[in-house]
């Protein structure tokens, strides 16, 4: 009885570590999927801590900042499920509804396989240090985004409509 007792306890801690080892694995590789596409070079303000954003980018329809994809849930990506952040990688679509383009180029990002774009969630989720900022008010004629938006809506439903078989 206590050799299985203890065979239990021992396969447990090793399952715990194996998992343990696979998520350390996964952030790992999210960190290498971050790096690789430069993340940091548009969610960090000069001077700032990274992925943070605040990043100002001028745009002929005026500023626009660059959101905060660290894990605060405030101010950031902390809040997020997993399909919360593929769809603002990959469709463009914050969590609140709002659109991201013109600034989040989605469709470069949309083709990312289901096993990078979840090592990316890891990696943001718990290899990256929470930051409280908020991000600075955005200079922007929303007639214009909205266009842009609806533009891009309109493309995009295309596009699903002939990748769908007749």
């Amino acid at each position: 009885m206590k050799n299985g007792i203890l065979a239990l306890i021992l396969g447990s801690l090793t399952f715990a570590a194996l998992a343990e080892s696979s998520q350390d694995d996964l952030v790992k590789r999210g960190e290498y999927l971050a790096r690789a596409g430069d993340c940091v070079a548009c969610h960090t303000s000069k001077g700032g801590a990274a992925f943070a954003g605040g990043l100002p980018m001028a745009t002929p329809i005026g500023t626009i900042y660059s959101t905060n994809i660290t894990p605060d849930p405030a101010t950031g990506i902390g809040a997020y499920s997993y399909d919360d952040f593929q769809k603002a990688v990959r469709q463009g679509v914050a969590k609140n509804g709002d659109t991201l383009y013109p600034a989040m180029p989605y469709p470069s990002y949309a083709v990312v396989s289901d096993e990078d774009m979840k090592a990316l969630y890891a990696y943001f989720m718990h290899g990256v240090a929470p930051v409280g900022q908020p991000k600075p008010g955005e200079r922007h004629s929303l007639a214009a985004v909205d266009a842009l938006a609806a533009g891009d809506l309109a493309r995009d439903f295309c596009a699903r409509r002939e990748s769908v078989p007749a």
